[in-house]
């Protein structure tokens, strides 16, 4: 299968502490926690790695592996950072003829800070990745592909996001998105207008909550307490007092003509729905280093299966397992499987599986 890949690349510092250094504070009335690390302490972290990231080079890896044949279309500094991005997607037999390089940005790049037991707190200096245009994208660049996959969009590279997928579709495409939170609150018009062009939406909980506030209605029905269902099924997504149905989020979606939407819900699972019914698989047991990438191999592994034909449940099972494996290592690609080993892999699971 022929993968075309656009979006952002970085190159991620990470540093990993021990969860007795660092404290994590939950707010009772919100849905945010944070990390709190002593101010002027000099702190010592177990292992400081430097890695390639991003959630296009994540997502061009993952393809690779799973034996793709991978193009990716970024936006890259004239410095070592790109080059060493170049060097790393030669290396995973990545396509970089359409990788571009801006003349005084530079390459974006991550410090992330994260603990075996924390979710990681990540600064980000987006740098080139901000500067991909509509004029950057070609016709040429969607050639073969059979499968168009468009990661985040940095800031004014979001601008582009129309245009790609229509490019994309008119080359005969499966195309998937994955908005970002910014992305969403920001251009929620765009977004949702654009879908006309795209086949699988993958957000996660949070920007699904984005996506659907204030273009679906909150629902009245009452909170089933005692309800053997998802977590997402019994609670909604939008706050605990303003609840928003997934079925209608669903419904919003392929009203718009996108035909399939996968929303994570980081340690629970991952929820695939269609106009008609809902799919929902839940993850795996596995030794968890770090959550960084897991999101991207899971929309990666489950859009490459269903591009390439699968039904919904074996695409949901090789995509929680992939992203387990990547949940094992402090990096988001160490971690990717190739079809073989994720094949070797798979468990028997129990999915959940709703008709509207």
């Amino acid at each position: 299968m022929k993968v075309t890949v656009i979006g952002g690349a970085t190159i991620d510092v990470i540093a990993t502490i021990h969860s007795r250094n660092i404290e994590s504070i939950t707010m009772r009335n919100a849905a945010h926690s944070y990390l709190l690390m002593e101010q002027g302490a000099k702190v010592e972290a177990t292992h400081i790695d430097t890695q390639m990231g991003g959630g296009a080079t994540n997502a061009s890896v993952s393809f690779s592996r799973l034996g793709a044949d991978v193009q990716a279309v970024l936006m890259l500094g004239k410095d070592r950072d790109g080059d060493h991005v170049m060097d790393r997607l030669v290396s995973e037999n990545v396509a970089t003829d359409y990788v571009l390089r801006h003349p005084t940005e530079p390459t974006g790049k991550s410090v992330i800070i994260c603990s075996h037991e924390r979710n990681a707190g990540v600064f980000v200096n987006r740098g080139s990745n901000s500067c991909l245009s509509a004029e950057d994208i070609k016709p040429e660049m969607f050639d073969g592909a059979e499968l168009v996959y468009v990661s985040t969009l940095s800031s004014g590279s979001a601008d582009a996001f129309p245009h790609i997928v229509e490019l994309a579709k008119a080359a005969g495409a499966f195309v998937v998105c994955n908005p970002g939170i910014r992305q969403i609150r920001l251009r929620k018009a765009q977004v949702l207008d654009a879908l006309k062009w795209v086949d699988l939406i993958a957000i996660n909980r949070d920007e699904a909550k984005a996506l659907a506030e204030g273009s679906v209605p909150i629902s009245n029905a009452p909170r089933m307490e005692n309800a053997d269902q998802p977590e997402l099924l019994k609670d909604g997504l939008g706050d605990v007092d303003a609840p928003i149905l997934l079925k209608d989020l669903a419904k919003l979606v392929t009203g718009a003509g996108c035909a399939h939407l996968v929303v994570t819900n980081g340690a629970e699972g991952a929820y695939l729905a269609t106009e008609t019914d809902v799919t929902f698989c839940p993850t795996i047991p596995c030794h968890l280093e770090s959550t960084i990438g897991a999101g991207d191999a899971f929309n990666s592994t489950v859009s490459y299966a269903l591009a390439a034909g699968k039904s919904k449940s074996a695409a949901m099972k090789l995509a929680v397992t992939n992203a387990a494996s990547v949940a094992g290592f402090v990096d988001a690609q160490t971690g990717l499987l190739t079809t073989n080993d994720l094949l070797a892999k798979v468990p028997v699971l129990e999915l959940f599986e709703q008709s509207w």
